[in-house]
């Protein structure tokens, strides 16, 4: 597995060293919706189904998988959050791996995949998305959280923060609306999948600029044999 690209690195280990100051892994924010929105999805399964995280960051959502399931890995790109990780929950284990290359575990690994706020630092969204599909076994979960890019929120960036918004600096380089990430998750393979948005836990804001958009996914049964 070769290392990330050195500037693309540095810049994740300084982003991941804010650790619980940054909305996924603080407890205000939209961080409790995603955790409601999790325990929803996933309360009906038992607590030995193997889950990946795949984008883990400081393991604010890990360490909530792994209270539900034993049986739980995590890979980000960050060599140095994933080696503190490590140290802090002995019982996940860890891995890092840059997700421009394959994932590296074998086909039908895993039941659930947990992807948080990290298709949208992706130059090819779309490979990840297969590999997770490719991990996944025939019947499992994908869940997806991404920033909402509506109509309305557009055009108020476009009219208030269009040179914040769109500044190199700004680790964001891809912008979903719920079609583009409905298509993007059908082209790598998914099916049944279902679009919600959700906020900051301010309803008459969040009704008229969400946040966030939550995908679940699944991965189709095997094609009969001949």
């Amino acid at each position: 597995m070769s290392e990330p690209v050195p500037q693309i690195k540095s810049y994740y280990e300084t982003y991941w060293s804010a650790g619980k100051q940054t909305f996924s892994g603080a407890t205000y924010g939209y961080a409790p919706n995603f955790r409601r929105w999790m325990t929803e999805e996933l309360n009906d399964l038992p607590a030995t189904t193997p889950v990946i995280e795949v984008g883990c960051g400081d393991a604010s959502f890990t360490t909530d998988l792994a209270k539900k399931f034993t049986s739980v890995t995590a890979i980000d790109i960050s060599a140095g959050q994933i080696a503190e990780n490590a140290k802090l929950f002995p019982g996940i284990k860890f891995l890092q791996h840059d997700l421009s290359e394959r994932i590296p575990f074998p086909d039908a690994t895993f039941e659930v995949a947990w992807c948080s706020e990290v298709l949208e630092h992706l130059f090819d969204p779309e490979l990840a998305l297969r590999e997770m599909h490719r991990i996944l076994k025939p019947g499992g979960r994908l869940l997806v959280t991404v920033p909402y890019h509506g109509r309305f929120k557009n055009l108020l960036i476009a009219l208030f923060k269009w040179d914040v918004h769109f500044a190199p600096s700004n680790p964001h380089i891809r912008f979903y609306t719920n079609s583009s990430l409905t298509k993007i998750a059908a082209k790598a393979g998914f099916e049944a999948i279902r679009i919600k948005t959700c906020g900051m836990g301010q309803p008459l804001r969040d009704f008229f600029v969400p946040t966030n958009i939550l995908l679940r996914a699944t991965k189709g049964p095997l094609p009969r044999q001949a």
